[in-house]
């Protein structure tokens, strides 16, 4: 059963996500988009994915959920201590104003202000659309949900907040397009607001960038977000005709598109790839209409393993090359070593489990992987014991001989590397 882990503090209910309306050209989609306008985030089973979810909803309930891993439950904390601190603040100014203005009152004896006019304004998960705007696949250029936002006592100035649990940091606020349509958002439902300062926390990695937006900003920030989605529902559009003259290959966008098998920018990185690496197995020709033909199937997935294989063994000589000292670390990347651990006796590691887990989570385990056991191992655990008591589980099953571990070895990954 969740429970509080953030006290003083009312519970927020979130809105059902199942019912949140999903823009087709969302704001945290704009960067993508515009560094390439075929871009569509695919569905993502990744544990950091996962564990961000999880994440913003223990932002909104301020409920402790037993999945999340302590580190991540720490991230939370972290957020919400922003948040609050950030509240602080702009309730501060409000009280300072109302008892200069109170005191101006009582100084000139005319009626005392209304502390009620002094108060800030505050919302979570709020819908925020640049504009009214209706399209044959939507309502308005872009609209979504911001995580945080808080309104000055007079109206004029405003904070937005948004957090990002991953380890891959966001584009600066300065240049962000999710946060200049938020921004652009809450100027359309203040009319009052003069500025707009953008946050966005990522805990993981200890980096904050915020920037500060004018309304003399807006135009071109419509502009800038009228382009992207003008050449994104463009480039859809052509994707029906087979048209991919729009694509770009970019590394920020590729590496999260569910596009990227059928893009013909990606395909032909790939066959230069093939021809330099197997060129006595593929043609001399080969392009990528010629593996997107469906009497070349063969042709097709022979590139396929060829790629995969040169992009394994390049990444290993790279990084033997680093760990030798015959190359520069490669930045936003560092070493790691890891063993693997190999089961040795199914029946031994039962009864330690069972000493952790019953019969009954024991069997929901099905093919009793190690990541099965331990997930329930670890939400079993009390918070601040998570990692602790996965670790014990471990530790103890290497000592009975339920499992051992593998030879180590060392390869090149990126780093959650703290940012200022």
């Amino acid at each position: 059963m969740s429970k509080p882990i953030w006290p003083n503090e009312k519970s927020v209910a979130p809105a059902d996500i199942a019912e949140r309306p999903h823009h087709p050209y969302s704001p945290s989609s704009l960067q993508s988009l515009e560094a390439c306008p075929h871009y569509k985030s695919r569905d993502s089973k990744h544990i950091r994915t996962i564990a961000g979810t999880l994440a913003h909803k223990a932002t909104e309930t301020r409920e402790d959920n037993d999945e999340l891993s302590d580190d991540d439950a720490l991230h939370v904390a972290a957020c919400l201590d922003f948040y609050d601190k950030r509240k602080a603040i702009l309730e501060d100014e409000a009280n300072e104003a109302f008892s200069a203005e109170h005191l101006d009152c009582f100084n000139n004896d005319v009626p005392a202000p209304n502390e009620h006019d002094f108060k800030i304004s505050e919302g979570t998960e709020t819908y925020l659309k640049v504009d009214d705007l209706i399209f044959p696949d939507c309502v308005s250029t872009t609209a979504g949900y911001v995580d945080r936002w808080l309104v000055s006592w007079d109206g004029k100035y405003a904070e937005l907040i948004d957090w990002k649990f991953g380890q891959w940091p966001v584009e600066e606020a300065s240049n962000n397009l999710q946060g200049m349509a938020y921004a652009m958002g809450l100027f359309r439902k203040f009319p009052s607001l003069e500025v707009v300062h953008v946050f966005f926390k990522q805990p993981l990695i200890d980096f904050l960038t915020e920037h500060e937006f004018t309304r003399a900003d807006l135009p071109a920030i419509y502009l800038r977000i009228q382009t992207v989605v003008a050449r994104a529902r463009l480039a859809r559009e052509n994707e029906n005709s087979e048209n991919w003259s729009m694509a770009q290959a970019r590394t920020t966008a590729c590496n999260f598109c569910d596009k990227i098998g059928r893009c013909p920018r990606v395909q032909e990185l790939a066959c230069k790839v093939g021809k330099k690496f197997h060129p006595l197995g593929l043609p001399d020709d080969i392009t990528p209409s010629m593996i997107q033909d469906p009497q070349n199937t063969k042709i097709a997935m022979e590139l396929a393993a060829v790629v995969k294989v040169w992009g394994e063994a390049f990444k290993r000589q790279v990084a033997d090359r680093v760990m030798r000292g015959d190359a520069v670390m490669p930045e936003g990347y560092g070493p790691r070593t890891i063993q693997k651990r190999e089961l040795v006796s199914l029946d031994t590691y039962k009864k330690l489990a069972l000493n952790f887990l019953s019969p009954e989570e024991w069997e929901s385990c099905l093919d009793t992987t190690f990541g099965a056991v331990e997930k329930i191992i670890s939400k079993k655990a009390p918070r601040g014991q998570k990692e602790k008591t996965v670790e014990e589980f471990q530790s103890q099953g290497n000592a009975l001989g339920a499992t051992k571990l593998g030879q180590p070895f060392s390869f090149l990954a990126m780093k959650s590397e703290k940012k200022s």
